[in-house]
Formats: C-alpha cells, sequence, structure tokens
C-alpha cells in the first residue's frame, strides 16, 4: 500500500497526459515500490509512523537513534523518563536524546521509544517531486507507443525519459535521493 509520497495526479501533471482509470491499480503498485525504494535508497522513512523500538544502553546521557518527531514514552530497564531534550533543536527530525538526570545505563536492549518514528509528518516536498519523476519514468517505459530517448535500470524497474528534459529531472531526482542518503559507518 502507498503511504503517499507521489499520488497519480501529480505523475499526470509531471507528464501533462492523462493516464487512463484502468491503469489506477498498477500506478499504485508502482508508486508503492519506488516509495519502498527510496526507503531502502536513503535508508529512512519520510513519513513518521507510531512505533516502540528498542536500543542498547550505552553508559551516557545522551545516544543517537532513528528519526522521530515526536516521543510518546522512553523507558530505561522499565523505569518511565520524562526529563529530557531532543536534538537537533528546531527542526521537526530528531534523532538524538539527551537526558537531564539520568544515564542510559548499559545494557542489551534495555531502552525502549515508543515514538512517531520518520523523517516528517509529511512528504519533503523535494521527496515528493523525485517519486514522481521515477514513477513517471517507469509509466513512460510501460508505454509501448513512447519514443523513448533513453533508459536505466532502477533497482527492479526501468525508467524512460523522451527528451533530454525528462532525462535531465531522472538526474535531479538520483540527486535529491543522494542529499537524503543516511550515511552509516
Amino acid at each position: 500500500m502507498a503511504k503517499g509520497y507521489c499520488k497519480k495526479s501529480d505523475i499526470e501533471n509531471y507528464l501533462l497526459q492523462t493516464i487512463d482509470a484502468s491503469f489506477d491499480a498498477q500506478v499504485n503498485e508502482w508508486i508503492s515500490q519506488i516509495e519502498a525504494y527510496i526507503d531502502r535508497y536513503c535508508d529512512r522513512n519520510f513519513i513518521a509512523e507510531n512505533g516502540v523500538k528498542k536500543y542498547d544502553g550505552n553508559g551516557t546521557k545522551n545516544i543517537l537513534v532513528d528519526d522521530f518527531i515526536t516521543i510518546t514514552k522512553l523507558t530505561i530497564d522499565d523505569k518511565n523518563i520524562d526529563d529530557y531534550y531532543v536534538y537537533p533543536a528546531n527542526t521537526e527530525r530528531k534523532y538524538e536524546i539527551y537526558l537531564i538526570n539520568d544515564i542510559f545505563s548499559r545494557g542489551h536492549q534495555n531502552i525502549e521509544i515508543e515514538a512517531k518514528w520518520g523523517y516528517s509528518a509529511t512528504t519533503p516536498n523535494d521527496i515528493r517531486l523525485a517519486a514522481t519523476i521515477l514513477v513517471a519514468g517507469i509509466v513512460v517505459f510501460a508505454d509501448n507507443l513512447s519514443q523513448q530517448k533513453r533508459s536505466e535500470s532502477l533497482g527492479d524497474y526501468t525508467v524512460s525519459y523522451k527528451d533530454d528534459r525528462g532525462w535531465q529531472d531522472f538526474e535531479k531526482a538520483k540527486s535529491i535521493l543522494d542529499s537524503y542518503r543516511r550515511i552509516t559507518f
């Protein structure tokens, strides 16, 4: 099921053509698959969802965790913790927790965080554009009547564009995704 990184109307507006309603299920499947590709490529989820995650305590006052936008509940060794700061300040996306009066005691999976996990509450506009461009490329490739100028594989899919502008947009979409890619060491 699609998360909503882009919609069929976004693709139609980008292509400047209407996609027949009989293809709605297929277009939605392509959207869902491109969303999964984007999440894997960037190593993050762009629309936050409620959930619980466990982490290992490190014996310090701060811990780095997955992207989140709000914390509902934080427990260390089954003790509720209410006094903490989240960072970075002044951004919707957070990934660090600093304890005011406690430490993240050493242990395996002794930290439990209930939060809204993800990069943001709604899809960032540039991620929406990248998803639209990528799905549009799949639509163009699937159109047997199109005069494709150039094609490239994207995971299990091939994208094509009819002109240089489309190909430049594809390069822009890749650049957008690269800018969001989480780098881990």
